[in-house]
């Protein structure tokens, strides 16, 4: 119990901090102390409270026009996303989670500042992409980071759009998760326990980022996802 709560905690004040990095933290970590579909649940219902906290904490910012088709692609994509994780062989898919992450760190890490999409239509692609990832593995954000980053969105208008898309989805989400048998006595218990802790630790991420520029904690989290992900991949090719 505790190792879970802290790493939900952890996970909570990156996502206070930058406005992401929640399921990226805590899906690979907590993929090593419990079953991929338990970890997956457990980060979605943990993942609600803290949205709606995020949500309120940025409400005069939020875009709901931008982040609509990105919500309406994504509920496509959750049950695909779902499907994998009742049925595919846990070894692979925990491999290919690692190797998502580690791919998505490492472009984040390293991404030229030269590429751009003009074309808004991309954020359906985008969204159903994060639909799938989100029901697999509980990481929606991903594409959504990479098309915001793609549009050259400032700060502000990046924290607004991805606030609004997450809570959604999120519920999308979780609901696939129960609708697939993924809610134990297990997960309820953890997810009700780490409720405080996340919210909590989500005020405190805000507090503490206050100073340190986004794109230096930006980096932080992708090296920090970096190595979970490896660790994920060394621990399942065996």
């Amino acid at each position: 119990m505790l190792a879970v709560i802290a790493i939900l905690f952890v996970a909570g004040i990156l996502q206070g901090g930058v406005g992401f990095g929640f399921a990226l933290v805590a899906m690979p970590a907590l993929a090593l102390v419990m079953d991929a579909p338990s970890a997956a649940a457990l980060v979605a219902l943990s993942g609600i409270s803290l949205s709606a906290v995020m949500i309120v904490q940025n409400r005069k910012g939020l875009h709901l026009g931008e982040a609509a088709g990105l919500i309406a692609a994504a509920a496509a994509g959750v049950p695909i996303g779902v499907f994998l994780l009742a049925h595919a062989p846990r070894a692979p898919l925990l491999v290919a989670l690692g190797l998502i992450i580690i791919a998505f760190s490492l472009y984040s890490l390293f991404r030229p500042a030269s590429v751009e999409i003009k074309d808004r239509r991309w954020r359906f692609a985008a969204g159903f992409a994060g639909g799938i990832l989100g029901g697999a593995y509980n990481i929606p954000g991903p594409p959504i980071i990479f098309y915001g980053a793609m549009r050259r969105w400032p700060p502000e208008r990046f924290l607004a759009v991805t606030q609004a898309f997450f809570l959604p989805v999120t519920v999308m989400i979780a609901a696939g998760h129960a609708v697939a048998g993924f809610w134990s006595r297990e997960v309820l218990t953890y997810a009700a326990a780490s409720i405080p802790a996340v919210i909590v630790a989500s005020f405190i991420g805000k507090r503490i980022t206050a100073g340190i520029s986004p794109d230096r904690m930006g980096k932080a989290v992708y090296g920090l996802c970096l190595v979970l992900g490896a660790v994920i991949v060394a621990m399942n090719v065996a």
